[in-house]
């Protein structure tokens, strides 16, 4: 998130047209504190995210330039522990959910929720930014902590 004024960069990875103007319209309208940016493809995505101005990605797994949903997740994944992605799709697989929010996916929501209550993107975002952090703090303090066994150890390990 922007610190300076707070506003949250979200990337939004559609390929769609009338997908991603029902995404937008329902964060501009609903989240007030977001600056939304689009994507067609996940190359131009990736692009996008190599500048290191977004906060959390929203993403679609049928995109032109990938070969199946899981394909386009297996490519984003390496940002899941940078910032949150949120899974954004039409299709209605439980056990693909399952194991893209295993492999750090913040959430997977259906697009026919957006489409049928705009308010539910607001809570979506907002409860993936928050663990998040706190997914990265407690990751923090746990190196904090084992860098201070390590000093009481003198740099020793007690494994043989």
């Amino acid at each position: 998130m922007d610190k300076e004024n707070s506003l949250l960069n979200v990337l939004l990875i559609e390929d769609s047209d009338t997908d991603a103007l029902i995404i937008q319209d329902a964060i501009n309208r609903h989240h007030k504190e977001a600056i939304c940016q689009r994507a067609a493809t996940l190359r131009a995505g990736e692009e996008i995210l190599q500048k290191g101005e977004i906060d959390l990605v929203l993403l679609d797994l049928g995109l032109p330039d990938t070969a199946s949903p899981k394909d386009t997740y297996d490519q984003i994944k390496k940002w899941a522990d940078k910032l949150p992605v949120i899974i954004m799709t039409n299709l209605h697989d439980h056990d693909l959910a399952r194991v893209m929010v295993h492999e750090g996916a913040a959430d997977f929501l259906n697009k026919d929720l957006i489409a049928e209550n705009p308010t539910h993107i607001q809570k979506v975002i907002d409860f993936a930014v928050e663990r998040h952090a706190i997914s990265k703090r407690l990751l923090q303090e746990a190196k904090d902590k084992d860098a201070i066994l390590n000093c009481f150890m003198g740099g020793y390990s007690i494994d043989k």
